[in-house]
């Protein structure tokens, strides 16, 4: 039994060798030293030196919170930084509780407030006040798990709660300085007090004289920390002596002496209850915690991040486009935990182009490329997000062989602005700045004068520039379409935007209108279209072409309503009829005959347990990555998506969401 929790305890706390995080992903370089750990409570829950607090869900989930705590006791109890109490349990974050502030001590459910009152459960326990300090224990000898509640008054009775009698308080003596106990322990019937002058002093409610009176007994001199842990067949007493030695009592008799010194615990400041006196922790006076384990002693540190998983819903959006990012830290200790993007973990080096909203996305504001690096847990994860127009710009000429486009609209296409003064006209693009003149060859970048091919010109407002001045700014390659009399702008792979001439619009009727014509007619079902509502039915009127050269379909509704989408490509018309993101070919509520309740359910957005796989597709969509394992005979089939929302399938049904 005590193997098997020492390898259950080193798998949570103790840290292997750094893994990589993915061929994207490397270390980075760290910040600061790693956080340190302040105090273990058990196997999973620890508080950290930046305020971490590690914790489980029954011993399975692990969890962490970002807090300001600086300690914890058993119970679910905390007091931050700023001496308030927080409460913290399961998977709730941890929280401040009512009438938190001036919170002097905690133990076990109890606190102490300043004032000297005592409470548990929010109510103050009744005739109790004017308290120094109060101890907290739980265990006793041969599997008894009884827990132990003692206070020490300022007129120096020192009081234990009584187990049989509730609500009252049994009196194991009185001390006479008080002020000068600088700790306590407790544990099954026993409290250990610790004086400043480092004398250990033992009232045990069992060790009486004739006439009843409870018999003090001197355990040790020169000790700095004390703490009571489960023994057999008596509660053992870990005594840290100011040479930094570790001892503990021995039993029967032997209790209210040091039996024998720990071997190999050196340096220590202080003991904490783990298991037993065979198992407990300890504390070096360097700050660093090991694992007593039957003689064998194993450094502790808190959970390390071992890897990164960062996702982003479309590595080539549209401009226009909200992206959501994804990003998961695993740890040593096996947990998966969900990291919130923010300004302090994603950086973008081409803000023009993305923009990081307060809820996390990323917000595509321009034509081009712009790297995502993600930093978090020690690794950094960068992705290139290549962003193009949804839409044509118009107004594109080729004059004497040269490219012309319009300034102003392709400026603010890839992100940029433009300004004009006295005849000149100056764009900024991020960093880049460049300005020009009609009629003129010579232009400014970034203070250095260059030479175009061709110079800028005017006409009915409008300037246009030459496809050599966006070479030369952004490195923008220009073609000219011949076929369709248009210019393609690209800027790396796949960030592009098309500028159409005034021929376009009619070259695109002539040639693609007959094929676009057959969808007329036709009858679909909504599933994500312009946020009508879903697997209601529309017909196709009209497919009109647009000067930019993309089209407008536009519906009718079973209401005889008439709908418009938003102007697309021919390409994507197409597109919108034969991918059943958009919309369905058929009716799905006469092909599925699924209940009123589940149609429902699919249409708010919902998974629940036992739907099936077309169900969930209908309800979520499809997934970014599915996989296959046999569990118990079992074939188990799990789909994951972007935000790694997660369902798990047996024989086609669902038996698990996590989200």
């Amino acid at each position: 039994m005590r193997k098997f929790l020492r390898i259950l305890l080193a798998a949570a706390l103790v840290v292997g060798v750094t893994a990589a995080a993915g061929a994207n992903a490397r270390q980075a370089d760290a910040a600061g030293s790693s956080p340190k750990i302040v105090e273990i409570i058990g196997k999973d829950t620890m508080l950290m030196d930046d305020g971490t607090l590690w914790t489980s869900v029954y011993g399975f989930e692990k969890l962490r919170f970002s807090t300001d705590l600086a300690t914890i006791s058993e119970r679910g109890l905390g007091i931050t930084k700023g001496g308030r109490l927080m409460e913290y349990y399961n998977d709730h974050e941890p929280l401040l509780t009512p009438d938190a502030s001036n919170i002097k001590q905690i133990a076990g459910g109890y606190w102490l407030r300043s004032d000297g009152t005592v409470w548990e459960n929010y109510e103050q326990l009744k005739g109790i006040d004017r308290v120094l300090q109060i101890a907290y224990g739980k265990g006793g000898s041969e599997g008894l798990a009884r827990t132990s509640f003692a206070m020490l008054q300022q007129n120096g009775d020192l009081l234990l709660k009584d187990h049989y009698a509730q609500g009252k308080n049994l009196k194991l003596g009185t001390i006479a300085n008080p002020t000068a106990v600088t700790a306590m322990t407790a544990m099954d019937g026993k409290v250990a007090v610790l004086f400043n002058s480092g004398e250990v002093v033992v009232y045990e409610a069992s060790n009486f004289d004739d006439n009843g009176t409870i018999l003090p007994v001197t355990v040790a001199q020169n000790v700095k920390h004390i703490a009571y842990t489960p023994g057999n067949p008596t509660q053992v007493l870990l005594v840290t002596l100011k040479d930094g030695t570790v001892w503990q009592t021995g039993e029967y008799q032997g209790r209210w002496k040091l039996d024998h010194q720990v071997a190999g615990l050196i340096s220590i400041a202080r003991t904490v209850h783990y298991v037993d006196a065979k198992q407990f922790y300890a504390q070096r006076e360097d700050g660093s915690w090991v694992l007593y384990d039957n003689g064998e002693i194993v450094p502790l540190e808190g959970p390390k991040a071992e890897a990164v998983d960062v996702s982003l819903s479309e590595l080539k959006p549209l401009v226009g486009d909200t992206l959501k990012l994804g990003i998961r830290e695993t740890y040593s200790n096996g947990a998966k935990i969900k990291v919130e993007p923010s300004k302090s973990n994603v950086a973008v080096d081409k803000p023009y182009l993305l923009k990081l909203t307060a809820d996390g996305q990323l917000q595509v504001l321009g034509v081009g490329q712009a790297q995502v690096t993600v930093t978090t847990g020690g690794f950094e994860k960068t992705m290139t997000v290549s962003s193009s127009l949804p839409n044509n710009l118009t107004y594109a000429k080729l004059v004497s062989g040269t490219v012309f486009v319009p300034a102003k609209a392709v400026v603010k296409a890839l992100g940029g602005t433009v300004s004009a003064a006295n005849g000149t006209m100056e764009a900024k693009i991020g960093d880049i700045v460049f300005s020009f003149k009609a009629g003129d060859k010579k232009a400014r970048l970034n203070g250095t004068t260059i030479t175009l091919k061709a110079a800028p010109f005017s006409e009915k407002g409008e300037t246009y520039i030459p496809d050599s001045l966006l070479k030369a700014a952004v490195d923008a390659k220009v073609k000219w379409d011949a076929k369709w009399r248009s210019a393609e702008i690209s800027l790396g792979a796949d960030a592009k935007l098309t500028v159409v001439s005034v021929e376009t619009a009619g070259l695109v009727k002539k040639a693609m209108q007959g094929s676009l014509a057959s969808f007329i007619g036709k009858s679909y079902w909504v599933n994500y279209f312009e946020g009508w509502d879903r697997f209601s039915k529309v017909t196709v009127v009209d497919v009109v072409p647009q000067p930019s050269g993309d089209f407008v379909v536009q519906f009718r509704n079973a209401a005889g309503k008439t709908l418009k989408g938003y102007p697309m490509s021919s390409e994507f018309v197409k597109e919108l009829f034969t991918n059943e993101d958009y919309f369905f070919n058929f009716d799905p509520k006469k092909k599925y005959k699924w209940s009123a309740a589940t149609w429902n359910q699919i249409k708010a957005g919902n998974v629940t347990l036992g739907m099936n796989k077309d169900q969930v597709k209908m309800a979520w969509g499809r997934p970014a990555g599915t996989s296959i394992t046999n569990a118990s005979g079992k074939k188990v089939e799990t789909w994951v998506y972007y935000n790694f929302d997660t369902v798990a399938f047996v024989d086609g049904k669902v038996i698990l969401i996590i989200n």
